[in-house]
């Protein structure tokens, strides 16, 4: 999984914290918030009692302690975020359960009145109206080898939103939302590396499979038939 950077103030704290260990290990920090061979970081480390910098005349000592609570901090936060939860939207398609994030739902109803539309492709179901919105509704069954299956009172559709689309997925029942937490999704199995495997963020202990949205929505068989729609 790609690791979250913070760069909100113009910062990568991975970098930093490296920076930090690397200057405390060899010992090379200088007055001035330089190392040894003389490369200023990018950012002057402060005093946070003071509010001056290295170069107001803080002691080495106290510059290594400055700079050690803030590598322990740093790698606190990371420990903390990666623990965090990724929420999610659960749903199933045949045996398999799946997850979307929740950033990208806008809607779940349940499949009413979809209007099916001539020389399509086999995944699309139709259009649904939703609140007086028309939506294309796809099956993603046929991206991901899974069976196909009656459409039954449990069917539903979840509306997403991506940078590239706005469509309605078909699924056979979705059971809710829940918190995956992020230190426990896995690579995709080696079993399942298929064609699939490059719409999938990953897998959880459980097996529910997070969907790579982004991806999927990218693919050339869902954008030029919205593009020709």
């Amino acid at each position: 999984m790609a690791q979250e950077r913070e760069t909100g103030n113009g910062w990568d704290r991975d970098e930093v914290l490296r920076q930090i260990m690397e200057a405390l290990g060899a010992g090379t920090l200088e007055g001035n918030g330089r190392d040894g061979a003389g490369a200023s970081s990018d950012r002057p480390f402060t005093d946070g009692a003071s509010g001056g910098t290295a170069g107001d005349g803080v002691s080495q000592e106290k510059m290594r302690t400055i700079l050690r609570e803030r590598a322990e901090a740093l790698a606190k936060s990371s420990a903390v975020e990666a623990s965090e939860g990724m929420p999610l939207v659960v749903f199933s398609l045949a045996n398999e359960t799946y997850g979307i994030a929740t950033d990208y739902v806008r809607d779940v109803q349940p499949l009413r009145q979809v209007t099916p539309v001539p020389c399509t492709p086999d995944f699309v179901v139709g259009v649904i109206n939703i609140r007086g919105s028309i939506y294309s509704v796809i099956d993603i069954r046929s991206f991901f080898g899974v069976p196909q299956q009656e459409i039954t009172a449990a069917t539903k559709v979840i509306v997403v939103d991506t940078e590239e689309l706005q469509v309605g997925i078909l699924a056979d029942d979705v059971s809710g939302a829940m918190s995956v937490p992020r230190d426990e999704i896995n690579p995709p199995l080696a079993a399942q590396a298929t064609i699939k495997e490059e719409y999938i963020e990953g897998v959880t202990n459980d097996m529910l499979i997070i969907l790579n949205l982004e991806a999927l929505m990218q693919d050339e068989r869902i954008v030029i038939h919205e593009e020709v729609g």
